[in-house]
């Protein structure tokens, strides 16, 4: 096992559309919460949870993450999207592709995801013209949603037809990612549970270093450390492991109930903590609805998912100003999370309104974390608007602009500029009802109307 190249596949597609038949069919070995084997998802009959199972392919180790198709259980979808290097997308021969469908093709892209095998699946419960129909539209569908290397298969999991050659088209897309054995551990934690004898054990995916036995490894945001005292890959015991490898760990100095999904198991004191981002996003083209000031979102930071306030800011002249709502394709933003979660930078970023039904497109956009700052500052532009109200000459008298003529004084230096587009600096008061004296850098008309602007911090948060 040890000499095999690991990589990630996730597997995804619409409810009903059988991705867990063909994790069965595929898979070699079932590890965390795979093939269905949680009570619920037994019960209810879907996949609820993201499950993990394993095949070998020449000379890769898969591991196959089966996401939920359920519109609901989204949040677990981008999870496991975001460890995986390709994908399998499948659609039922018999349905066709849905809303879902469309959405994992976004969440995959989001994710820096090139590469993809739509699985036609249920060929054996559709007419061969229906199933010209559906892989027709899903080429058309892929190919205007920018994936680089697609190939297509028609498979039955019912019947096993099909399965080598998914297997060989699984083999023509996979390019494992490029891993950073070298710099500091990292690992997204998707489960943690108790094993009896042994302690906690949490599972994930090294996206970054390397682990050895008897390593003091940090559970963050907790703060939290213990000793690693073991290492599986697939209930194979190992010394060490490294960036890309799918690990059980065992870590039976930490209590498993406070651990959750997308808590970090890290090198001690190398990931921040914060309840506060800026990011730079960029709109999905297939999002409907509008992006304004304190929108709430679920925002996948990583594999840390929480809930969230979207401010969005422009930088003008050095300053982060806020805006009350976007209009353009990509903008910068800083989110509020209700709860600190483990973040760093450079950090891919997804936005989800989960508060839209599913027949409509939820993700808003994508993009990274471009800074963790120790709080929200930003700055609000005021506008006042005054009136001409005398010239001679250069002296030029602008009534409105203050109240008062203590007011007045605190404007002093301030510059301003008429609807026209002129310039002028507001360099004394005249009076005592506001009135301001404004030299301007050409001759203006009385009753034209002047505007000066101010930025004022503001401070955001987003508590739970």
């Amino acid at each position: 096992m040890d000499s095999l190249i690991p990589v990630h596949v996730g597997l995804m597609g619409h409810i009903d559309h059988g991705k867990t038949a063909l994790a069965r069919v595929l898979s070699e070995q079932v590890s965390t919460a795979g093939l269905d084997r949680h009570p619920q998802a037994q019960e209810r009959g879907i996949t609820i949870d993201l499950g993990f199972t394993m095949f070998v392919l020449e000379n890769y180790l898969v591991t196959l993450v089966d996401s939920p198709g359920h519109a609901d259980l989204i949040r677990s979808v981008v999870a496991g999207a975001s460890i995986i290097d390709t994908a399998i997308l499948a659609v039922a021969a018999d349905e066709g592709p849905k809303i879902q469908t469309g959405e994992h093709l976004v969440v995959l892209s989001s994710m820096g995801i090139d590469s993809l095998v739509v699985a036609i699946t249920k060929i054996d419960a559709a007419a061969n013209d229906q199933i010209v129909q559906i892989e027709a539209k899903m080429r058309k569908i892929v190919a205007d949603a920018g994936f680089k290397k697609v190939e297509y298969v028609r498979v039955s999991a019912h019947k096993n037809e099909g399965i080598d050659r998914l297997r060989k088209a699984l083999l023509r897309v996979l390019v494992p990612r490029v891993r950073d054995v070298n710099g500091s551990l990292l690992i997204p934690i998707d489960h943690a549970f108790p094993v009896k004898g042994h302690g906690t054990v949490a599972t994930g995916t090294i996206v970054r270093g390397r682990l050895a036995e008897g390593a003091l490894v940090e559970i963050a945001p907790l703060g939290i450390s213990s000793r690693v005292r073991s290492i599986e890959t697939f209930s194979h015991n190992r010394s060490q492991a490294s960036a890309g490898d799918r690990v059980g760990i065992n870590i039976p100095e930490v209590d498993s109930t406070l651990i959750s999904r997308g808590d970090y198991l890290c090198s001690p004191k190398s990931i921040p903590t914060s309840d506060c981002v800026h990011v730079h996003i960029h709109v999905n083209p297939l999002y409907n609805g509008r992006i304004t000031k304190n929108l709430v979102v679920s925002a996948a930071l990583g594999m840390p998912i929480t809930t969230g306030q979207i401010i969005p800011f422009q930088v003008v002249g050095g300053r982060r100003v806020v805006v009350d709502s976007v209009e353009e394709p990509e903008f910068d933003a800083a989110l509020a999370l209700q709860k600190p979660v483990a973040v760093y930078a450079h950090a891919r970023v997804l936005l989800v309104r989960t508060d839209l039904p599913p027949t409509q497109m939820r993700i808003i956009g994508s993009g990274i974390i471009t800074e963790i700052p120790d709080s929200i500052m930003l700055q609000r532009r005021k506008v006042r608007t005054g009136k001409v109200q005398r010239v001679r000459g250069h002296d030029v008298l602008v009534e409105g602009l203050a109240s008062s003529k203590k007011a007045a004084e605190s404007l002093i230096g301030l510059r301003v500029r008429t609807r026209g587009g002129v310039d002028g600096i507001i360099r004394a008061t005249f009076g005592t009802r506001g009135v301001v004296s404004v030299e301007f850098e050409t001759p203006i008309e009385k009753n034209e109307e002047v505007d000066y602007e101010r930025f004022v911090e503001e401070t955001y948060s987003f508590g739970p």
